[in-house]
């Protein structure tokens, strides 16, 4: 390796020192390294175009598919890209750093369904979200939204057994219990299922140029429109379908199966022969499910209903298998093998949880039969921890429902991307129906990631003709139906392995004078703001009235009364979880009102925008004190400490009331 002289490279007029940095810029197809000073104001684009006109090197290459790479040798997950619309002061670098000038493209290896194998070249520095738009074009899939990237365990683990074992180590730390581990082979769940990080890059992941990963489709949303006209995406529901009848992840009849092994017969063999096609030409475990491998006559009994679709063409056989085949009550569920509290008794008991594009679902993990089924609609929020989901149906359901699970941020991420889809669908639909007057009478749900002290300002999206209103994040059953086809979005934040959720409901379209009474709805935002806080200032008031022997007697069994599913060590896990949550879009609510009201010289602060979002975030802080002050009774019933939570409360209302009125005032 050759190092070379160095270089200054500026940024408009004369820097002092501290305003350059120099980096050692390997170039690895060279394999030389150039020492070279920049101005730390330069944008990384802007870096990369000197480089290239100062440096001599002995390849031609297009400079957009070119970048600077910080390589972590020891670590490769470390790892990264520098954004080239980034500066260079905001990365942590220091003088003498090692940055290699190579090219972002490189190949990767994506095994299908059906066992062949492409190579395409991607961008190494974009995170999976944006390969997926750009793998799916190229195998000629629309809808990328509900595909993504499994890691191929069985292709690599011949080549990098330390690479498996890593990915693998804390799945298997955490499960010691052997029944459950034996159950859950049996389920074919989706825990075990090695889904690549979508925020995250391939190279983040620990994914190489060796490594092989499987396109398949995660989110069951869209294929019913899956037809002879999209040959390709048909080919891989049936593939996938195909599967999962023949492990036993769809639990089908001993005739059911037989109809799916004739139509797979006609798919790979095309019409029926009876000379050709005769008892022990076939592998049965490649037709049918175990169970039903070793019956007496199953072959012959293929080989006559194969006999049945004689002229039956290719496309259309496998078009008549998934529409079998979404007929399966199991069809579109995603499985994940939990512990739940039996009823009555302290003991933990296997049950399967599903998720479908419009349901949450108890399943009995033996016969998959279904036990209960939510409808996404009806969730208020949902809470995951490392150890432990939760799922709050607010008034449709007396007591959350809380399970024993490591996969919760697996599951939260699942009923996220869901969301996602249905919102970006609802979006799609109101694009093309501007300007009518259709309503979508559907509840949105939204889900709401947010790291406490870090939160941002949850805004709707304001056409230039309407405005839509946030109401409370879910309402009685009794009163729910009636929204407009306007939606919500929010900004995605995390930390940890704690999410939470919430439900956001749409008012009608308002009246062609809405523009007038804008300011008149501030007002009266307000004055519903402060009559809110005022009730839950009384409420608070009255527990700080009651005396000691009620709070001992009464707290701890009315919780159990309510909640008598699950324990009181994971109810406080989840009041903790709520109640961070609430104070987080507290706080970033509040923070939006203070960026709006700050600059009191501003002509323009009187405009519809202004006051639609100021209205926005006062209702946000409205709806979530009420909420707020609602759990922490329940927080302080279970810990039995009142006067202090309680007076830290009433004093966040207090302050609350006192913004409402220089709000006024302004």
């Amino acid at each position: 390796m050759v190092k070379n002289n160095s270089s200054t490279i500026m940024n408009g007029n004369n820097h002092t020192s501290e305003h350059m940095i120099t980096l050692n810029i390997h170039i690895p197809h060279d394999n030389v390294i150039h020492s070279m000073q920049f101005d730390i104001q330069m944008l990384i684009n802007d870096i990369c175009y000197n480089i290239q006109q100062h440096l001599l090197m002995t390849i031609d290459h297009d400079l957009s598919e070119y970048g600077l790479f910080i390589n972590d040798a020891q670590h490769s997950v470390r790892s990264y890209w520098l954004d080239p619309t980034k500066t260079l002061n905001y990365y942590a670098l220091k003088n003498e750093d090692h940055v290699e000038y190579k090219n972002r493209y490189r190949p990767l290896k994506i095994r299908l369904l059906d066992g062949t194998v492409k190579t395409i070249l991607i961008d190494d520095s974009l995170i999976v979200a944006q390969l997926m738009v750009y793998i799916c074009t190229k195998f000629g899939i629309a809808n990328y939204d509900e595909y993504s990237l499994v890691y191929d365990i069985d292709t690599d683990d011949s080549i990098n057994n330390t690479k498996t074992a890593t990915l693998l180590r804390d799945r298997s730390l955490q499960r010691t219990d052997k029944k459950m581990e034996e159950l859950r082979k049996k389920c074919h769940t989706d825990d075990d299922t090695l889904w690549l990080d979508q925020s995250k890059t391939l190279r983040q992941q620990n994914i190489d140029e060796q490594s092989t990963v499987i396109l398949r489709r995660k989110y069951f949303f869209s294929d019913t429109n899956i037809d002879q006209r999209d040959p390709v995406q048909l080919n891989l529901l049936y593939v996938q379908c195909r599967n999962a009848i023949i492990d036993g992840t769809h639990p089908v009849t001993y005739d059911e199966a037989i109809q799916f092994s004739g139509l797979q017969c006609q798919i790979q063999f095309g019409d029926y022969e009876e000379s050709k096609h005769k008892p022990g030409i076939i592998d049965i475990r490649d037709f049918l499910p175990k169970e039903y491998a070793k019956t007496k006559n199953v072959e012959k009994r293929i080989f006559l209903e194969h006999k049945k679709h004689i002229g039956l063409s290719e496309l259309d056989g496998k078009v008549k298998y998934t529409q079998l085949c979404r007929s399966l009550r199991t069809y579109g569920v995603t499985f994940f093998l939990v512990k739940e509290k039996m009823s009555g008794k302290n003991k933990l008991v296997p049950r399967l949880l599903g998720v479908t594009k419009d349901s949450v679902v108890r399943v009995d993990e033996r016969t998959k039969d279904f036990i209960q089924v939510w409808p996404l609609t009806h969730v208020k929020r949902w809470t995951a921890s490392p150890n432990t989901f939760t799922l709050d149906f607010g008034d449709y359901a007396s007591a959350y429902y809380s399970v024993q699970t490591h996969e919760g941020q697996q599951i939260s991420q699942l009923i996220a991307g869901y969301i996602d889809i249905i919102l970006k669908k609802r979006k799609d639909r109101e694009d093309k129906t501007a300007g009518n007057d259709i309503v979508d009478e559907e509840a949105t749900m939204i889900e709401d990631i947010i790291a406490p002290g870090k939160a941002t300002i949850i805004e709707p999206n304001c056409p230039s003709f309407d405005h839509v209103h946030q109401k409370n994040v879910y309402s009685p059953p009794i009163i729910r139906g009636t929204f407009s086809d306007s939606t919500n979005h929010s900004d995605h934040q995390q930390q940890g392995n704690y999410f939470s959720s919430q439900i956001y409901e749409q008012a009608k379209s308002l009246s062609n004078n809405q523009h007038s009474n804008d300011g008149t709805m501030l007002f009266s935002t307000i004055e519903n703001a402060r009559n809110t806080t005022y009730t839950v200032q009384s409420q608070l008031a009255r527990e700080l009235q009651m005396e000691q022997h009620t709070q001992q007697t009464q707290s701890l069994s009315s919780i159990m009364d309510n909640q008598h599913q699950y324990s009181i060590e994971n109810r406080l896990d989840v009041s903790r979880q709520i109640l961070t949550s609430e104070l987080s879009t507290i706080n970033a609510s509040t923070a939006h009102i203070i960026i709006l009201t700050s600059d009191i010289n501003n002509n323009h602060r009187r405009n519809i925008d202004y006051n639609h979002s100021l209205s926005t975030a006062i209702t946000t802080i409205t709806n979530t004190l009420n909420e707020f002050s609602k759990e922490i009774n329940i927080y302080i019933n279970i810990i039995n400490d009142k006067t202090n939570l309680i007076d830290q409360t009433h004093r966040l209302c207090i302050k609350f009331n006192y913004l409402l009125i220089f709000i006024k005032i302004l």
